[in-house]
């Protein structure tokens, strides 16, 4: 599938006529899978099927060179078939992602495993959760620092074998490297190196009205721009939630659930976002407003209409929870401009506990806001992640895909049959 999909799988039965090739066909699933095991059994004396059966699922772009591999190891004393799965059928769900992208995906199946049917949001919770942290940890220093600490992780990582909370740190060396880029590139956006302000690029931009935030800005010295920028990131990150809630359903052929609830969703969403940049607190400009009748009284109209007719009374009380979540979920993002703040705060009070120009205090300062800091802004954009954002589209009701394991097996020669 693509890039936004689960693996495709395929269903693979091996029937073994050469008890004596056994540890030899697991060792090579093992070894070359992934292999999900569904089922193994020991064969009657007398089977004209072989000596041991077993099924389970693989990557189907792996199915001719694990056949092969098969066929090597067992001298050809097997049969193989493949098999797609059946309509509607439970299969496990394997996402494969490379060694930089792989922190996302553990950040992903941590929360939960999509169905096979739900797209792998893998690649845009890493998108996303570099911009969030970038604008909370935005400081030039303080990146290059997480940089030089996701190197010398990478750099180790694999060769030392250490248990605990240290090994989530040594198995996670292109996290730290990734966040350290996205703290470097908002430290330039808003002119910050150890604390201190400098302006770095030598031109301005402008995000145009209603929202109207010009870069770059201190955002201790701008607290309200960096408010609004936060409400912005917010909106644009629950805004693509629902677009994937809208593409899941659409693939599903749930055509007018997709309709009344999604869609209409982000239409009423969009229109209030745009509302508040434009007209504030301002009552009067909301009521005198073709905005307020078309972009947000009709849309919820129709959700009320549409889920009741749905879901009857439960769907009345979901419409009534998702115009509460939708204010709720995007005042959360403003966690952003605090943390944001508070990060810059912190970084100025190491400077002047130093007399400023100390570069001593500079640097323990500085290894203190990274470690105490970055912990802190990771488990806030983890929660905008899970809560806020995978709240709008993800069901996490897949069933993990689990590779073959040999010490989890019992030799062939006491083998039990055994389901999974």
């Amino acid at each position: 599938m693509g890039i936004l999909h689960p693996e495709k799988l395929k269903r693979i039965r091996i029937w073994l006529l050469d008890r004596a090739y056994f540890d030899s066909l697991v060792k090579t699933l093992s070894d070359h899978g992934p292999f999900h095991l569904k089922a193994i059994m020991k064969m009657p004396p007398d089977s004209k099927y072989g000596s041991s059966y077993i099924v389970g699922w693989i990557p189907a772009d792996i199915e001719t060179t694990l056949t092969k591999q098969i066929q090597q190891a067992t001298d050809g004393q097997c049969i193989i078939k493949l098999e797609e799965p059946g309509k509607g059928e439970e299969i496990p769900v394997l996402l494969r992602h490379g060694r930089f992208i792989k922190p996302f995906e553990k950040l992903v199946l941590a929360f939960g495993t999509p169905s096979i049917n739900e797209l792998d949001p893998t690649l845009l919770v890493a998108a996303f959760f570099l911009l969030v942290f970038g604008l909370m940890f935005a400081d030039i220093g303080h990146g290059l620092l997480l940089i030089i600490l996701g190197l010398v992780v990478l750099t180790f990582e694999g060769k030392v074998k250490i248990s605990g909370i240290l090994s989530y740190v040594l198995d996670n060396g292109s996290l730290f490297l990734f966040c350290g880029v996205s703290g470097v590139l908002g430290g330039v956006l808003f002119g910050d190196i150890f604390g201190y302000h400098i302006k770095l690029l030598p031109f301005t931009f402008t995000i145009p009205k209603p929202i109207n935030v010009t870069f770059p800005f201190s955002p201790i010295e701008n607290p309200i721009t960096m408010f609004k920028l936060s409400i912005l990131v917010g909106a644009v990150h629950i805004a693509s939630g629902l677009i994937l809630n809208v593409i899941n359903k659409l693939s599903d052929k749930k055509y007018r659930e997709a309709f009344f609830e999604p869609i209409c969703w982000l239409w009423f969403y969009i229109a209030l976002i745009y509302a508040v940049f434009l007209y504030t607190l301002d009552l009067a400009k909301w009521l005198g407003s073709p905005v307020m009748l078309w972009g947000i009284m009709l849309p919820v109209l129709l959700m009320f209409v549409g889920k009741a007719m749905l879901h009857g009374f439960e769907g009345f009380i979901s419409t009534i929870e998702t115009l509460i979540s939708s204010l709720s979920n995007t005042v959360s993002y403003l966690r952003i401009a605090a943390l944001s703040l508070v990060h810059s705060a912190l970084s100025v009070m190491i400077i002047n506990m130093g007399g400023g120009n100390n570069p001593l205090i500079i640097i323990i300062g500085s290894f203190f806001v990274m470690v105490l800091e970055g912990l802190i802004i990771f488990l806030h954009t983890t929660r905008l992640v899970w809560v806020e954002w995978f709240s709008k589209f993800y069901k996490d009701e897949g069933r993990p895909f689990k590779s073959l394991e040999l010490e989890a097996l019992p030799k062939e020669g006491v083998m039990p049959s055994v389901t999974m």
